[in-house]
Formats: structure tokens, C-alpha cells, sequence
């Protein structure tokens, strides 16, 4: 009669520990990894590197970086720069601009890099201006 006892109390120990792990697994789960959110940039990187689809890459990094945003999970270093470069290889530069400034707010060590790519694009905007607009003084006479 007393080992039957003790079965009981270990079964409902057991019992108590299993619903505790269980709901330790559960609340793991639901935790974001680490202090950033990666959501989907591994894939987004196999997207431009292995298969050459750039477009899928941007469709991945554009969720990522929503996602971490609305739920107020830390965007991993160099994310919005790699978002930036894609748009500017597509031809959007302003919103290449936007990223990269993004990308100096968030991470403070990236800020020289940054402001050397948004130059570069501001200094490729320019140039294409110019060659769209070409001034009066070409077209004078010597």
C-alpha cells in the first residue's frame, strides 16, 4: 500500500515536470533567437547567391525587415544596407538612400561606410541628371 502511494506522488511529479518542460519548449518557441530577428535573410541570401533570383532575395529582406519592425525586434547589422544595395541595383536610389540611412542610424559603426555608399549614389544621380539635362554651354559655339 505504501508503494502504491508513492507511485501516485511520483506519477503526479512527473506529471507536474513533463506540463512545466512542455511549457518551457512552448515559451521558447515563441521567443524571438537571440537579441536580433532574422526572419527570413538566410534565405534571401541563398535567393541572390545561389539561385540568382534577386527579386525573391528583396521580397525575403523587405518580410524580414517588416516583420522585425512591427514587432519591435532588433533589425540584424548590415540587413538594411544589403535591402539598400538591392534597391539601388533595381534603380530605386532614393529609397537605396533611405536604407542606408537607416542602416547609419540603427548601427553607429557603420557610419562611415554608409556615407560613403550614399555619396557615391548621390554622386551617380547627379551624373545621370546631367546627361538627361545637358546645360547651354555645350551647345554654344567656340
Amino acid at each position: 500500500m505504501g508503494i502504491g502511494k508513492n507511485s501516485v506522488g511520483f506519477a503526479s511529479y512527473l506529471n507536474k515536470l513533463l506540463s512545466l518542460v512542455a511549457l518551457a519548449f512552448f515559451l521558447n518557441g515563441c521567443a524571438p533567437s537571440g537579441i536580433f530577428y532574422w526572419g527570413d535573410y538566410e534565405d534571401s541570401l541563398y535567393q541572390r547567391y545561389i539561385e540568382q533570383n534577386s527579386a525573391q532575395a528583396e521580397v525575403y529582406l523587405q518580410e524580414t525587415i517588416t516583420d522585425a519592425e512591427r514587432n519591435h525586434y532588433r533589425v540584424p547589422p548590415g540587413v538594411y544596407a544589403d535591402y539598400g544595395f538591392l534597391l539601388y541595383r533595381r534603380g530605386d536610389k532614393q529609397a537605396a538612400i533611405a536604407f542606408f540611412n537607416k542602416e547609419k542610424r540603427t548601427y553607429p559603426e557603420s557610419v562611415m561606410l554608409m556615407e560613403k555608399l550614399i555619396e557615391r549614389v548621390r554622386l551617380q544621380m547627379e551624373q545621370e541628371i546631367l546627361r538627361e539635362n545637358p546645360s547651354t554651354d555645350s551647345g554654344r559655339e567656340p
